[in-house]
């Protein structure tokens, strides 16, 4: 029986020249690049497998505001860890907010609620949660606003992950 490890093993037969030095300078480039890779994937792997699934990366800036997300599905109609952050990126007496919208399968979209961070410039807020919907999640995207009190003034949004679970 073999060991798991949540990260690739690397093996690099280094070549070496009569003096012990690396025969190029390409090839530690090479070794660099490589292991850099490894530890990428196994990186991946593992944030993956915390979430307890496949997910989806967003991000969305627009003037004042910036956010972003990572999200892991677990099924067709639940995404078991949700991580939202959005930052002020203005002195402009406005606030930055930030919110998941959802494609369920019969081509609807969910708006979630909105989540604001009032603390001003260069200042962000994090939230983690977990959604269900039984009409089921195709696909998110989140949505990143400069708002005045409930008055949205600006908006961007990320491109829109699908959920591989369809």
């Amino acid at each position: 029986m073999t060991e798991s490890t949540p990260f690739p093993t690397l093996n690099i037969d280094l070549v070496f020249d009569n003096r012990g030095d690396f025969m190029r300078t390409r090839n530690k480039s090479m070794i660099v690049a490589a292991t850099t890779a490894a530890l990428l994937a196994g990186a991946a792997s593992a944030a993956t497998a915390a979430g307890g699934g496949p997910g989806a990366t967003l991000a969305a800036s627009t003037t004042g505001a910036y956010g972003n997300s990572s999200i892991s599905f677990a099924g067709r109609t639940y995404a078991d860890s949700i991580y939202l952050r959005v930052v002020d990126t203005a002195a402009d007496g406005n606030h930055a907010r930030i919110r998941l919208v959802t494609k369920r399968s019969n081509g609807s979209l969910a708006y979630w609620s909105w989540r604001a961070n009032y603390d001003g410039n260069m200042t962000e807020k994090e939230w983690h949660t977990s959604l269900s919907d039984p009409q089921g999640i195709t696909a998110v995207l989140i949505q990143v606003c400069r708002a005045e009190g409930d008055t949205l003034l600006n908006c961007a949004n990320s491109e829109w992950k699908p959920n591989t679970y369809w």
